[in-house]
């Protein structure tokens, strides 16, 4: 169920990618190319806070787990900013990247961030000191997607460009455990479940013949790398992805406009339904499962109610 629009946000082009929402399920913030986060009471929609944030656009946002900082990255320079949300004060706005920050990720435990750049590299660095840990090598494109597992034994990376692999990181050593190849375009979204057991990803669509297309979506084991499924009726571009607390419940947004609800046990589509006329660049789900947000090419956001179940 539809419960709320927010049109706050200019409408740009590749409008809203960012979102995220709070660990008490208070607040969802949310980042765009017009250059501004945003901060919405999750309940009512209401809008309460803006920030100019970065002068060239938001590829993507992480909050922290106690909710005290946000990290985003920026399109067109090699900007990580961290942001203090008691003060909305910025307290670092270097990457050390050499090139834009494509994506951004905090540590279930609070403790790290990682950022992937078009120049290839992971950076990690502490949260509290804001102090650089290490510089990781990844792809030979650029790094499209990172994420930590929640057990914190693994990053994962995956690779834009002509680099359409999936690296599993050590987190103990930095070094890659595994590299996973199976997509044939580039990918844009990963999802973890909950045991940190099992890896989602989705990359874009490409058509093979007339009447076929590759499959676009794929679940691994994140500690083999083995492929365990391909969702093989999925043809069109996935944008992004989330996965239910109890890890039973895949949800997907499509370049078409559709969200689809996928039993992650079973493998098959539970539900379609259309979030608006442009593509769904962002989902974030709230820690009960039970609201769901999701942002789009044109700007706009929408807020669900979803059965309890998932």
């Amino acid at each position: 169920q539809l419960v709320h629009t927010l049109t706050g946000h200019k409408k740009v082009t590749f409008g809203v990618r960012a979102v995220a929402i709070s660990s008490d399920g208070e607040t969802l913030i949310t980042g765009g190319r017009d250059d501004t986060i945003k901060f919405w009471n999750l309940r009512t929609g209401k809008l309460l806070h803006s920030l100019d944030a970065h002068s060239d656009g938001i590829t993507s946002i992480a909050i922290s787990p106690d909710g005290k900082r946000i990290v985003t990255g920026g399109i067109s320079t090699p900007t990580m900013k961290v942001w203090d949300l008691r003060t909305f004060l910025m307290l670092k706005g270097d990457s050390g990247h050499t090139q834009p920050v494509e994506t951004v990720a905090i540590s279930s435990d609070g403790r790290l961030i990682a950022s992937g750049s078009d120049d290839g590299t992971i950076k990690l660095w502490y949260l509290h000191t804001l102090k650089l840990l290490d510089t990781i090598p990844a792809h030979s494109g650029f790094v499209s997607k990172i994420a930590f597992s929640p057990d914190m034994q693994t990053l994962v990376s995956t690779g834009g460009g002509d680099d359409n692999t999936i690296r599993l990181i050590d987190l103990q050593t930095k070094k890659t455990r595994h590299i996973l190849k199976g997509h044939k375009t580039g990918i844009d979204a990963i999802a973890i479940t909950p045991d940190s057991k099992k890896l989602v990803t989705g990359s874009f669509g490409q058509l093979v013949s007339r009447n076929r297309a590759i499959s676009t979506l794929k679940l691994w084991n994140l500690q083999t790398g083995k492929l365990l499924h391909e969702f093989s009726d999925n043809f069109n571009s996935v944008e992004s992805l989330v996965i239910s607390p109890n890890g039973k419940i895949l949800i997907c947004g499509n370049y078409d406009g559709t969200i689809k609800l996928w039993s992650l046990e079973q493998g098959k589509l539970l539900h379609t339904w259309k979030d608006g006329s442009s593509s769904v660049l962002g989902l974030a789900l709230s820690p009960d499962g039970k609201t769901l947000a999701s942002s789009n090419e044109d700007s706009t956001i929408h807020i669900w109610k979803i059965n309890s179940k998932t």
